[in-house]
């Protein structure tokens, strides 16, 4: 709970943190800088202490109170900023489903899926609905950023999924300063911090008139990344830049080369070999997990204005190879943009059954996040307080934390070694569960 906490550093140390950045720039002196904790794989708050203030002394000082690692009141949040008047334990709050591609090929095709995001920022910018978008872009090497993308190029330059942690901390600090009107782009962990932070900062709420939250069953860290790229024979060193999404749906790794070549990569979904296919679930999805993802109950980013997601149904998968986007809107200003996207010619809509949508992702693993939880705090591990989210706590779930176990050793070349006994365990588990 908010009370346990007086600052965000032991907030990481208890293993809370979710690299959002939220907390930089909600520090009225300027004492938190977000840094990447190579040994963690992360990024992580770190406070000046001879700057902080400690808020003036209070028990719970401000990057706390915005801090969705520790605590997210869904009932109150919804209220304040939702309008969706259906709910469903899958969605969350929402007025409509869709499915919706960009109507530029080359948008479409570029994108991680159907190209909505890059669109609707583009179209937004050049209706001047907005001033700048805060978005996630990959620079040299392997580590992304937060920047606010104030033009075409820009937008398009950071299209496309990251699956690693990324921060908005320096964008939300440029939003605070700079006036204007914006969009945000980020994970439900982001939509949490950025939600309670414009409940305290009200001009915040002001100039962010579109958020935009991105469906996501967890975020690995950065050593999931290299110990892919190790396994395919690449050398970080010699990456210039690297596209996790792209080229066609599921899509591809693109890695451009210090050396001027381009190298493709087919991911877990499209991947033939059994082998290979393993290595790809290790990376990013069971083996490199942030250890707070396991207790998130939010996959649907329950509070953006419009949620986008891969349509993994059987309408799209086998048969969509260019793009498609499977979007939830929960607010009248999330509605309008796209009926005016679509009105326009920037986007093709149509309505999409809300059951079938809500079954279109791994839902599963967020309807387990308490039963996550419950085996944490038997173990005294620290767990966040979700408010107004209530899960059947199932031993199924509890359980299923086996496949996940290696999430929490510690990696260094020994424990590595032991990855491929665990992918092949995986293997054999899931043919036997399979079985009965």
């Amino acid at each position: 709970m908010l009370r346990d906490y007086q600052t965000v550093t032991p907030v990481v140390v208890d293993d809370l943190c979710l690299s959002c950045g939220i907390c930089k720039p909600s520090c009225h002196v300027n004492a938190i800088d977000i840094v990447n904790d190579q040994k963690r794989g992360m990024f992580i708050p770190f406070i000046d202490e001879q700057v902080c203030d400690l808020c003036d002394n209070a028990k719970v000082g401000r990057c706390v109170i915005v801090c969705p690692g520790v605590e997210v009141n869904f009932d109150k949040l919804s209220q304040k900023f939702l309008d969706g008047t259906n709910i469903s334990p899958e969605l969350g709050h929402y007025d409509k489903c869709y499915y919706s591609h960009a109507v530029d090929e080359k948008i479409r095709f570029g994108s991680s899926s159907g190209g909505l995001v890059t669109s609707l920022l583009i179209f937004a910018l050049e209706q001047k609905l907005i001033d700048g978008a805060a978005v996630i872009t990959m620079g040299e090497g392997l580590v992304p950023s937060g920047i606010i993308a104030r033009s075409k190029k820009e937008v398009l330059a950071a299209a496309g999924s990251k699956y690693c942690p990324a921060h908005l901390g320096d964008a939300l600090d440029e939003i605070r300063s700079t006036p204007g009107r914006y969009a945000v782009v980020g994970l439900p962990c982001h939509m949490h911090g950025i939600r309670k932070y414009e409940k305290i900062e009200p001009v915040l709420a002001e100039r962010i008139i579109y958020h935009f939250g991105l469906y996501c069953a967890n975020t690995n860290t950065f050593h999931g990344t290299q110990y892919f790229l190790k396994q395919n024979q690449i050398s970080v060193s010699e990456i210039n830049q690297l596209k996790y999404r792209g080229n066609g749906w599921p899509g591809q790794f693109s890695i451009s080369m210090k050396n001027g070549k381009t190298k493709n990569i087919k991911r877990g979904t499209t991947e033939t070999s059994k082998s290979r296919r393993a290595v790809f679930s290790s990376a990013f999805h069971y083996d490199f997990m942030l250890k707070r993802c396991f207790t998130c109950t939010d996959l649907t980013a329950e509070l953006a204005d419009i949620a986008f997601a891969d349509p993994w149904n059987k309408r799209f998968t086998g048969s969509e190879k260019i793009g498609k986007s499977m979007l939830v809107t929960r607010t009248t200003e999330g509605s309008e943009l796209l009926e005016k996207a679509a009105s326009l010619g920037v986007i093709q809509l149509e309505s999409a059954d809300p059951d079938e949508v809500a079954i279109s992702q791994n839902v599963d693993f967020k309807l387990g996040a308490q039963s996550r939880s419950r085996v944490f705090k038997y173990f005294g591990k620290a767990i966040p307080h979700h408010i107004g989210i209530e899960q059947e706590v199932r031993f199924k779930y509890m359980w299923r934390l086996v496949f996940h176990i290696m999430s929490f050793v510690p990696k260094n070349s020994l424990t590595l070694r032991f990855l491929p006994f665990f992918q092949f365990s995986r293997r054999v588990m899931f043919k036997l569960i399979n079985l009965f």
